[in-house]
């Protein structure tokens, strides 16, 4: 059997959390990236309905016979099969927790930065509705060392992008929740991910595809 195949835009988007995951764990797989280009378009039209997946999208993940799309899907799929899920009940229900909260907390940021908000409300205005999630955030954390608690789990890896596109976005915005701070840096330089963060192969910008009016490419900030 081949190994494990990732197929995504060659960008951070919904795959990066996924990809740290794959390196996390040292899982060796193919990271098919689809430039943002008219061939890259062309060539994932092509595959789009001859992988056999139930729901034809980016990102996919095919391992042998099991075909996912939808990127939480694959992110619980690994996390069960790698023992990235929690280990006690109580691990578990934060994990499953901290998954849906961090698929609102990236859309907030998202949602403004590709549709019509990001003209409308200011930054600074964005900025202050936001502050009362990162407190939630550093709340949840408590002392803990990671979301569920004392080990890795895969959500980890979904809020470190989460946490990730908010400080590009804003430089000093962790600055104010020290356990939420002190969580990113710990995540950041986890010694397993150093070797891929270091690579060509990873692109850390841009973030979003090219419909985002922040992240969607130009000139990366200077604190990327």
């Amino acid at each position: 059997m081949g190994k494990p195949i990732l197929g995504y835009w060659d960008l951070r988007g919904r795959a990066e959390s996924i990809r740290y995951v794959l390196h996390y764990k040292k899982v060796d797989f193919e990271d098919k990236r689809y430039p943002m280009d008219p061939e890259g378009f062309q060539q994932w039209q092509k595959d789009k309905f001859s992988l056999g997946c139930d729901f034809p999208n980016l990102p996919y993940y095919i391992d042998g016979d099991i075909k996912l799309t939808q990127s939480i899907a694959i992110m619980r799929y690994l996390g069960n099969k790698l023992g990235l899920e929690g280990k006690t009940d109580e691990e578990k229900r934060r994990v499953l927790v901290a998954e849906q909260q961090s698929v609102d907390f990236r859309d907030k940021l998202r949602s403004y930065v590709v549709g019509n908000e990001y003209e409308i409300t200011g930054k600074e205005e964005f900025l202050k509705g936001v502050q009362p999630v990162f407190q939630l955030w550093e709340k949840f954390l408590g002392d803990r060392k990671f979301l569920a608690g004392g080990d890795v789990t895969y959500v980890d890896f979904l809020v470190l992008e989460n946490l990730d596109y908010y400080r590009l976005f804003h430089e000093t915005i962790l600055d104010d929740y020290p356990s939420v701070k002190a969580y990113f840096s710990r995540m950041r330089n986890l010694p397993e991910l150093q070797e891929y963060r270091k690579s060509p192969v990873r692109r850390a910008w841009p973030l979003f595809g090219p419909m985002a009016k922040f992240g969607g490419g130009g000139d990366p900030p200077k604190h990327l």
